[in-house]
């Protein structure tokens, strides 16, 4: 009995094909089920896509060659192919029993794997950009929001108010600019354009900085002196009405002769009025 040779070439050379494929499709299934878990749908379409290309051209050459057939004979018009010669036996060289049907369907899985990898590197590039730019968006808003939130919280401090009346007064040139600062920032978060955004958050923290250091260094100075004098006067009477160990209906007085006395002073801010109204009014609820 003869014993068997090595297999054909042509079987190697399948061999090798249908392993390579199958690791490639291996590979993309695997890359897909993490970019899935990752949320990048639209990359791991792509890469589901491009394993089911990858089966089909090893798995079923067949398939991929009658397409192209298909497609050749719309091309040429002719219905049918020309007849195929019939098997002869093999006396050329070895090379010319490759069967090129199963290995040019390889390397068009190939090109075609390469292609949806490159689509989806681009995808992937894409989410990245757009998480960079959410983030961005974010720390710009959270900026904002902290001089705005700071501002806010001098707003509603009656006592911050008289210390630094100046930040509460837009004829100041430093207030006016926090000011239409504060407006333009407001403006520019509501609109797509994030460098913009970016520009008007940055000129309302030197805005706010400038205008704050100004009031804390200027104070009372600008006020005449009897005006200074009202001040001080009206600082006792906000201690008192700040006081929860004091007298109820003795907070509640200074409150409203306090509030009375800055009024003819500088102009004192709804919210902060409404703060110091309300907590006297919880206080006088609990008597």
């Amino acid at each position: 009995m003869l014993a068997e040779g090595p297999p054909p070439v042509h079987q190697q050379l399948q061999w090798i094909v249908t392993m390579t494929g199958s690791l490639f499709v291996l590979v993309m299934a695997t890359r897909a089920f993490s970019m899935w878990i990752k949320q990048e749908y639209g990359a791991a379409a792509t890469m589901l896509a491009g394993a089911l290309v990858i089966s089909a051209a090893v798995f079923s050459p067949g398939l991929v060659t009658g397409l192209a057939d298909k497609a050749l004979a719309t091309i040429t018009g002719k219905d049918t192919p020309a007849p195929k010669p019939a098997p002869r036996p093999h006396s050329g060289p070895i090379g010319s029993d490759i069967p090129w049907t199963p290995i040019l369907a390889g390397l068009g899985g190939l090109a075609a794997l390469a292609l949806l990898g490159g689509l989806a590197v681009a995808l992937r590039a894409q989410h990245r950009r757009r998480t960079t730019e959410r983030q961005r968006r974010t720390e710009l808003e959270t900026r904002h929001d902290e001089v705005r939130d700071a501002y806010a919280d001098f707003t509603t401090d009656i006592l911050a108010v008289l210390n630094r009346p100046a930040l509460n007064d837009v004829g100041v040139p430093p207030t006016e600019r926090l000011i239409l600062a504060l407006d333009a920032a407001r403006d520019a978060r509501t609109a797509p354009n994030t460098a913009d955004y970016r520009e008007r958050v940055i000129e309302l923290e030197i805005a706010w900085k400038a205008a704050d250091q100004h009031a804390r260094k200027t104070g009372t100075k600008h006020l005449a002196p009897a005006e200074q004098r009202a001040v001080q006067q009206a600082r006792h009477l906000l201690t008192t009405a700040l006081d929860d160990a004091g007298n109820t209906y003795e907070r509640h007085a200074a409150h409203q002769k306090a509030i009375r006395l800055i009024s003819t002073i500088i102009d004192v801010p709804y919210e902060a009025a409404a703060a110091i109204e309300a907590s006297t009014r919880r206080a006088l609820l609990k008597k």
